[in-house]
């Protein structure tokens, strides 16, 4: 019997429930999507689930951030208000404890489990995604495609249970991280087209001319062309957060090891705030307070930040990005990762002037995103050999 999205939505408030007070009865499985807890993430954790729930019971989204760091995230807010009641966040739950009963976990918008989750390897039944594969959890059922979105892949499998309400929740991530479909962006796929199409015409759009505060306010909007506008416009609301805040609004860490099979911890914070910008705004002394504290507090080893946004170039808005590379004091090859950085296509970095402790360069393939930056900078950690 199908089971509809409003219906999947009422059980899974319960199942939630029961979730966090740690009495769910029966043999759960967990979709958990990764730890930046982007809109693509969320979405596509919520819909792999309601798919997952097709067949099996329970089954339950959890979203890779604590609760109270929504707030760093008004676009997934705002997209997700209806549903957020019945979502359990990863602070909901004592996620260790619950590895010890009978457990299946999903990954979705990941292929490994983050480093402090590694103890989830031997559950993973499961994998969406769309980034590199890792090679991890070798056993596992494994969608691996490069699209845009993850979500383009979860919306395939919903074929046929798709209503207006969930078509708008699909086709928002997928709008985002394609930014509209641009071919100057060079990151939609035939397939993320598709489902931009099929699902655009699923969606009950509105057909009054609202006011630019009233779409960021209720989404209510006319076509995709405004839903990107809306969303994107939320998610570069981030003026009003500190400098610390924005390295963990959108961040992911890994653990690699070098040639010598030393692990190096290397986290990346995506910052949708332009570097000049930012620098101008808090100042290169606050900023680097900042990273040294965030390279403190998740006991990092190398801590990418990669900045983006639009800028005035000869009185043009044009979209960039930078780069920032910090390290913890006690790495002694900060030169050479900073050299064979500087060596790698995918990235075409560029020096800025010095930043005191911190290299800063211009990203000049700024179509690469943490995506393909990630593999790259894993394969110069994985060269250090001294």
């Amino acid at each position: 019997m199908t089971v509809s999205f409003n219906s999947f939505i009422r059980t899974l408030a319960v199942n939630s429930s029961l979730l966090r007070a740690n009495t769910l009865p029966s043999h759960p499985t967990l979709v958990l999507g990764n730890e930046s807890a982007d809109l693509d993430s969320m979405v596509s954790s919520l819909a792999l689930a309601y798919a997952l729930s097709q067949t099996l019971s329970p089954v339950i989204p959890v979203i890779n951030a604590r609760r109270e760091d929504l707030a760093l995230r008004p676009d997934c807010a705002q997209l997700l208000k209806d549903e957020l009641p019945a979502l359990t966040f990863i602070d909901d739950i004592d996620l260790k404890g619950l590895a010890q009963r009978p457990l299946d976990v999903w990954l979705v918008d990941h292929n490994a489990p983050a480093s402090r989750q590694a103890f989830l390897e031997p559950l993973v039944r499961g994998i969406v995604d769309h980034h590199a594969d890792e090679g991890k959890c070798p056993e596992a059922l494994r969608q691996i495609e490069t699209v845009a979105s993850c979500t383009t892949l979860v919306a395939q499998r919903l074929k046929g249970l798709v209503d207006p309400t969930l078509a708008k929740l699909l086709l928002a991530p997928i709008l985002l991280d394609s930014s509209n479909l641009s071919a100057a962006a060079c990151r939609a796929t035939p397939a993320d087209v598709a489902c931009v199409e099929w699902l655009s015409s699923l969606v009950q759009w509105t057909q009054t001319e609202a006011t630019s505060l009233d779409v960021t306010t209720s989404l209510d909007v006319r076509g995709p062309d405004e839903l990107y506008a809306a969303l994107d416009k939320l998610k570069g609301q981030v003026s009003h957060l500190s400098a610390y805040d924005l390295l963990r609004k959108d961040y992911k860490q890994w653990q690699v090891s070098d040639a010598k099979g030393r692990p190096w911890a290397l986290g990346i914070s995506s910052v949708g705030f332009p570097l000049k910008k930012w620098v101008k705004r808090d100042g290169l002394p606050l900023i680097e307070t900042a990273l040294k504290k965030w390279v403190e507090s998740q006991h990092l080893d190398v801590a990418l930040v990669m900045t983006h946004g639009k800028a005035k170039v000869d009185g043009v808005k044009v979209y960039g990005r930078q780069l920032m590379v910090a390290f913890a004091p006690q790495v002694a090859e900060k030169e050479r990762v900073v050299e064979m950085l500087t060596q790698l296509d995918v990235l075409g970095l560029e020096p800025l002037e010095s930043m005191g402790g911190v290299w800063a360069f211009v990203q000049s393939r700024a179509e690469s995103s943490r995506k393909q930056v990630f593999p790259a900078v894993k394969g110069v950690i994985e060269c250090i050999d001294f």
